[in-house]
């Protein structure tokens, strides 16, 4: 029997596939959700390296802070000893920072330069040349602090080791303590101090520490750009370079000077003369801080204040934040001449 011609065509729309329009409708709605997809994924990959970087500076501009705070509060600490600069006298180390025995003279315990404009090689508000620094590496526009002073543990005291003193041979500096005798600096292996000879209830070792913060233009390789905390610092008998905490990128300190001698700063100023400086009693740290890796994107145009200093926007892609504390000069006792 013949079909007829209408009805083999209605069959054959019957079982037949889809057509073009339901085809190209079927693509553009995958489209549309693989789409909506891979951008819901991607937003969440950037938020998620946001609050990474920004948990990190935090976290290091936490521990930044705390490391220098502790050097201010401990500056000018000399074993107990009352007056140190009439007490103690400098001696000459192997691979000392400046002329004139700088590492172990206790005079000026307190220094600061201020706004390092690339001068080489850098020059504190006491005049001292710092000839160990590398000049090229340390970052413009940021401040350089100084500290000196003694561990705030013994490494002997009264003739007991501390549970911290290690074995080692290598020789460091310590301020040696006698009853009845005055203080004066001796090199010596830290192992020594375990020995017999020194369990006297009259000696005492403190620890020398002679240091340089500074802000350092990248991290572990010339031209990686990434700017650092990192420090000269006495090691053995030579000065050496350590770098403490990454991405930060400014440092800026402001003096609190007491002008009346009631312990209480009066003003505080980010360039203080030589005379405000052995009047200072407290002191202002910012930090600026930025993220270790640039977030995709984004466009810094913040502009940061660092106390009375101004940093203008970079426009990039990293992430900044500035963090800062008030910390007492409890230790420092600075001549008055």
């Amino acid at each position: 029997m013949t079909v007829p011609r209408d009805k083999r065509y209605r069959g054959h729309r019957l079982y037949g596939g889809v057509t073009l329009v339901e085809l190209l409708i079927s693509l553009l709605l995958g489209l549309l959700l693989s789409g909506g997809m891979a951008a819901a994924y991607l937003a969440a990959k950037r938020n998620a390296y946001y609050e990474e970087q920004m948990a990190r500076m935090q976290e290091n501009g936490r521990y930044a802070l705390r490391l220098l705070s502790r050097e201010l509060a401990m500056v000018g600490f000399y074993g107990g000893v009352l007056s140190p600069s009439q007490e103690v006298e400098a001696v000459a180390v192997g691979g000392d920072c400046s002329e004139g025995d700088w590492a172990l003279e206790v005079g000026t315990p307190l220094d600061v330069i201020s706004d390092y404009n690339g001068q080489a090689p850098p020059v504190s508000l006491y005049n001292t040349i710092f000839t160990c620094l590398d000049s090229a590496a340390i970052a413009p526009g940021s401040d350089l602090l100084v500290i000196k002073r003694t561990a705030a543990e013994a490494s002997l005291l009264r003739g007991v080791p501390a549970e911290t003193l290690t074995a080692s041979d290598v020789q460091s500096w310590y301020l040696r303590l006698t009853s009845g005798a005055e203080p004066e600096w001796e090199r010596l292996p830290p192992v020594d101090l375990r020995h017999a000879s020194r369990a006297v209830p009259s000696l005492s070792y403190w620890e020398a520490i002679s240091r340089i913060l500074f802000i350092r233009a990248y991290s572990n390789e010339v031209g990686d750009g990434l700017p650092s905390l990192c420090m000269e610092t006495l090691a053995g008998d030579a000065m050496t370079t350590r770098c403490l905490v990454e991405g930060v990128e400014n440092l800026q300190f402001e003096f609190g000077v007491d002008s009346d001698g009631d312990g209480v700063p009066n003003t505080y100023t980010p360039t203080p003369t030589q005379a405000q400086m052995r009047s200072a009693v407290s002191a202002k740290i910012y930090l600026l801080l930025r993220s270790i890796g640039p977030l995709p994107g984004y466009r810094d145009s913040r502009t940061y204040h660092l106390g009375r200093e101004v940093q203008p926007a970079s426009g990039d892609a990293y992430l900044r934040r500035v963090v800062s504390t008030t910390v007492m000069l409890r230790n420092y006792k600075a001549p008055r001449s």
